[in-house]
């Protein structure tokens, strides 16, 4: 038995698009580029580079490669449309303002030929996304990645995963049952619910292998005393990665589940490293993309002070007491987006259209624009780029109380973003407080300066879409 290959979905995606944009950029690119008075190789591959890179990471960015996209045609459209079109902003930025350093051609030189080069990208990537997608949607339909998922389990657990893959974003995969006698125990009784349709009583690996080309095995026994785990090993050896529920759950849904989570599978799991290297270049990330984003972003700062002074001349900025790394507390500072009085009553969450909201404060907090003066805390040490997102003290107090684990999401800074923000809407409530905690555990137990900036592009789609804000 070997296990066979699976390309991933999502990888596949993204490869096909820089397949197809890289192919028709350069197409198009070179058939006119005497034309753009490209007059060297050496022009013309930078344009190419540049013009490509910036579709790719935008693409990223948007959220192209993301479950819901990969399975729904229209979303996909959508994301790769708003990212080419600001992809072209940067792009022409890099060609007039950055190549026209490099090089004294009139194709850098003069903004309407630089636009001109920007336009034949966007015409370029956009065929080549029109191009991948139906692609990639032909592979689907004929189930290249689809994996043969066999779950050990028919209790509380194994009903969870079922429901779980039932959901239209997880069509990419297909569950088989295996009752606990597989191992030596017997199926729990007075389970709510559907019942479980099972799959016949099988002998050996062999048999099962041949039958169904099992990808994963995860063990859902709700009840382990007593089973015999050594009827798995066979699988391990022949190369069928075994995952317990927990380390399942977490990697399908990049979320620690508290449900289901107990503490000594988090002590002895994989994860929690961070060491005095990643704080390092934590913190250098942290002031070269904070201290860059206030500069890049003065005017439009300049523009918000006004709006809000002349809505009811109170003051610009909001100050207000949040708990970062350790339970210490700083003084967080935002554009002010409600009226002054708003808080006479004492603290609570916003909710949906507050009405303590002013009207530049709903635009500001829509476009997560009011956010942007916490660049200043990150810069002074308080906060970081990304991480938990910094609490009041009064609801940490609250929380705490309520919701097992909530301290340890102070480990590490509090964030300007986080895995919890581009992954969740607004929380305003316990329920709410809990599953961005889930995801928090998540970003503690697998920190990576990569993950950081990948968090940090895909911040760029809440932006754009405006998702979460209140």
């Amino acid at each position: 038995m070997r296990q066979r290959f699976l390309p991933g979905s999502r990888t596949t995606l993204a490869m096909l698009d820089l397949f197809f944009m890289a192919g028709a950029t350069a197409g198009l690119v070179y058939a006119v580029h005497q034309r753009l008075d490209l007059t060297t190789p050496l022009q013309t591959a930078s344009v190419i580079v540049c013009l490509v890179a910036c579709s790719m990471a935008f693409a990223y960015a948007t959220g192209c490669y993301r479950y819901d996209a990969l399975i729904n045609f229209s979303t996909s459209i959508t994301s790769l449309v708003v990212a080419l079109g600001v992809s072209a902003v940067l792009s022409m930025l890099i060609i007039h303002y950055g190549l026209s350093f490099f090089f004294d051609s009139l194709a850098f030189q003069s903004f309407s030929r630089a636009a001109t080069i920007v336009l034949v990208g966007l015409g370029a990537g956009m065929l080549g996304g029109m191009m991948s997608r139906p692609v990639f949607l032909s592979m689907a339909r004929r189930h290249w990645f689809r994996r043969h998922i066999l779950v050990i389990g028919t209790g509380i657990r194994a009903h969870h995963l079922r429901d779980l893959f039932r959901r239209s974003d997880r069509r990419l995969a297909e569950l088989h049952f295996l009752t606990e006698e597989y191992l030596g125990g017997l199926p729990p009784a007075g389970i709510p619910g559907e019942t479980i349709k099972t799959l016949a009583a099988v002998q050996t690996v062999e048999e099962l292998e041949s039958r169904l080309h099992i990808d994963q095995v995860v063990v859902a026994v709700d009840e382990p005393d007593g089973l015999h785990f050594d009827h798995l090993l066979p699988w391990k050896a022949n190369g069928v990665p075994v995952f317990d529920f927990n380390t399942f759950i977490e990697r399908e849904t990049g979320r620690v589940d508290l449900k289901w989570t107990e503490s000594h599978w988090l002590l002895y799991s994989d994860g929690f490293r961070y060491g005095w290297l990643d704080r390092a270049l934590k913190r250098l990330l942290d002031i070269a993309f904070s201290a860059t984003l206030l500069l890049l972003t003065l005017p439009t700062l300049a523009v918000v002070v006004l709006a809000i002074v002349f809505e009811d001349f109170g003051p610009v900025f909001y100050r207000q007491e949040r708990v970062s790394q350790g339970g210490r507390a700083f003084k967080i500072i935002k554009f002010r987006t409600m009226r002054v009085d708003a808080e006479k009553n004492g603290a609570q969450w916003a909710c949906e259209n507050d009405p303590r909201i002013t009207h530049v404060g709903n635009i500001l907090r829509r476009t997560r624009v009011d956010e942007v003066p916490q660049l200043i805390n990150v810069l002074l040490g308080e906060m970081s780029m990304v991480g938990p997102r910094p609490e009041r003290p009064c609801f940490v107090d609250k929380l705490s109380g309520e919701i097992r684990l909530y301290h340890l999401r102070h480990s590490v800074k509090a964030g300007v973003t986080g895995w919890a923000q581009i992954n969740y809407h607004y929380g305003a409530s316990v329920e709410d407080a809990e599953r961005k905690l889930e995801y928090d555990l998540f970003y503690l137990k697998h920190f990576s300066v990569l993950r950081d900036l990948s968090i940090m592009l895909q911040t760029f789609r809440v932006l754009v879409f405006a998702q979460g804000g209140r």
